[in-house]
């Protein structure tokens, strides 16, 4: 049976030093970090994960507003809204959350002036990360990164096979394992014969966006697997993995929910406060 990943520990680990630099930050430039969430009212927009960053933000002593837009949104007006949160100084980190099809995010996101970029999708930012740049990276990527690090675990030299290949999780994570000297795979939706692959992996780390992709027959036994989906089925939040035959088979594994998410919002706001500290 496998060990549990306990993501609510490993945020709060992180909470400590991020309330630390927010005492310094005041302390010493009297600057409170500060972020804005835009959300437009749509199945797309996740307003109770914003509601949960606001939250956060409150307890760690960040300033925060969630901007409620309606569906209907245009891309011109949210241009002009971007430009006015770009120039205000109480202002450090702009978070978009996923827009309705109409709206290009990656398009949309280059609009965010660098370096309250937080969420790491500019283009600028982006290229400075692939250089190797520690400044505003991906923050779900980092949050995957301390989940498997908090097992103890030395992944130099460890065969890593990544299921998904989107733009916020699967392309930074496998970039972020490089750096660590993992040997990294990424499969995605036109790989032939998955399980080929995915029963090599010492960790595997999925993001596919369809609940229970992965079975236990999957899994190489004694694995790490990172399970980053969070999908809707009846009344009930699954993960992409089959959480009930994969524990049987792996050695270490995060609950969904409370695994991944509150690591990955504490790395959000870490990001603005390294922002801020920019700014």
């Amino acid at each position: 049976m496998a060990n549990l990943i306990d993501g609510q520990r490993v945020a709060q680990e992180a909470r400590i030093k991020i309330k630390n630099d927010i005492a310094h930050l005041q302390q010493e430039r009297g600057i409170t970090p500060g972020l804005a969430i835009i959300v437009l009212r749509s199945p797309f927009g996740r307003m109770h994960i914003a509601q949960l960053k606001e939250r956060n933000c409150k307890q760690l002593g960040i300033k925060s507003q969630i901007i409620s837009l309606p569906e209907t949104e245009t891309e011109e007006e949210l241009a002009f809204l971007i430009e006015r949160l770009n120039s205000a100084k109480d202002v450090h980190g702009i978070n978009i959350h996923p827009l309705p099809p109409h709206l290009s995010h990656t398009r949309i996101s280059q609009l965010v002036d660098p370096v309250k970029d937080v969420e790491g999708l500019h283009f600028l930012n982006m290229g400075r990360f692939l250089l190797g740049s520690t400044f505003l990276m991906p923050f779900v990527g980092r949050g995957i990164i301390n989940l498997i690090e908090s097992t103890g675990v030395n992944l130099e030299g460890k065969r890593v096979v990544i299921v998904g290949r989107s733009q916020l999780v699967g392309k930074p994570v496998s970039f972020l394992l490089l750096q660590k000297n993992a040997t990294v795979t990424i499969c995605h939706s036109e790989t032939k014969n998955l399980t080929a692959f995915t029963r090599q992996a010492d960790i595997l780390v999925v993001a596919a966006g369809h609940p229970n992709t992965i079975k236990g027959n999957m899994v190489k036994e004694g694995a790490i697997v990172i399970d980053v989906g969070v999908n809707n089925v009846g009344t009930h939040l699954v993960g992409d993995v089959d959480y009930k035959e994969v524990e049987k088979v792996a050695d270490w594994i995060p609950p969904v929910p409370g695994g991944v998410g509150p690591v990955t919002i504490v790395m959000l706001l870490d990001n603005v406060v390294r922002a801020a500290e920019q700014q």
